[in-house]
């Protein structure tokens, strides 16, 4: 019995992983670039260099979390998606509260904490769509990904698709394009600001001892009632992994910020 009891632990935390990782994954890379960028701006620009791209990073950050408090029913009392007037270096925020007894409300607050990385993916997709199509036509091949069984292969596949975006996006035709610096401005501000606050991840980790629960509660019906739910779990493990490849965009532009802020503050440090 104690045995059985352990595997069902085992494999709920295995789920939990399969549900939730490729998030957590981009949450932990995106909060590690945009940390050292900040450091670097903050030294060269002081504070204003975090305003000068905060009017739309911020907002699309506050948006991400704003639509998935109505995607999971939460209760929104107020919101500003950004202030030119911050307290406590608070740019932006989104108030809501929600039913303790819905599973699905609590479930709710992981992607809620969360949200910034779907609305900053997106408006970095949706751009290169309309600035970029040739670099969108190549994005589009990450759709092409065999996600069906996961292995060390897929990442590899997915990090090989990375480099040939970013190698279409610096092509010599984007570089004498206006529409790239128009896109690549809009990119940097936008990917300046999706890592996730403490607050966010507070509200995420609640979500995700829920998600956990509700996922080892399964497995306990499962293993009595005699039921199969692999089907499921894996067709969510390929879901997570076309989300970290959509996700690399975020990461390629956060990357890219990183890289000049740390040229900036370089030169910066030389001249002093």
């Amino acid at each position: 019995m104690e045995d059985t009891l352990l595997t069902i632990f085992r494999l709920s935390l295995f789920e939990t992983l399969c549900v939730t990782g490729s998030l957590i994954l981009t949450g932990m890379i995106l909060g590690v670039l945009e940390h050292r960028a900040n450091f670097y701006v903050q030294s060269v620009f002081g504070m204003k260099g975090i305003m000068a791209t905060a009017w739309i990073g911020t907002s699309v950050h506050e948006a991400g979390h704003l639509l998935m408090c109505y995607l999971f029913k939460h209760k929104v009392r107020e919101f500003k998606l950004f202030t030119l007037r911050p307290r406590d270096g608070v740019l932006g925020y989104v108030n809501h509260s929600w039913n303790q007894k819905s599973l699905y409300q609590n479930i709710g607050n992981f992607f809620i904490g969360m949200g910034p990385i779907f609305s900053g993916t997106l408006s970095l997709i949706l751009g290169m769509s309309l600035f970029l199509p040739d670099s969108f036509s190549t994005f589009l091949n990450y759709l092409a990904l065999d996600a069906g069984q996961p292995d060390p292969q897929t990442l590899v596949s997915i990090f090989a698709l990375t480099a040939q975006l970013f190698k279409s996006l610096f092509s010599a035709e984007n570089l004498t394009s206006a529409g790239f610096w128009v896109y690549l401005a809009l990119a940097i501000a936008i990917s300046s600001h999706i890592a996730l606050s403490k607050e966010d991840l507070k509200g995420a980790a609640r979500g995700l001892f829920t998600i956990f629960f509700f996922i080892l509660l399964v497995n306990a019906f499962a293993l009595l009632l005699n039921a199969d739910f692999t089907g499921f779990f894996s067709g969510i493990l390929t879901l997570n992994v076309y989300m970290l490849a959509f996700s690399m965009v975020s990461v390629v532009f956060s990357s890219i910020r990183l890289v000049l802020s740390g040229f900036a503050y370089a030169l910066v440090s030389r001249i002093r």
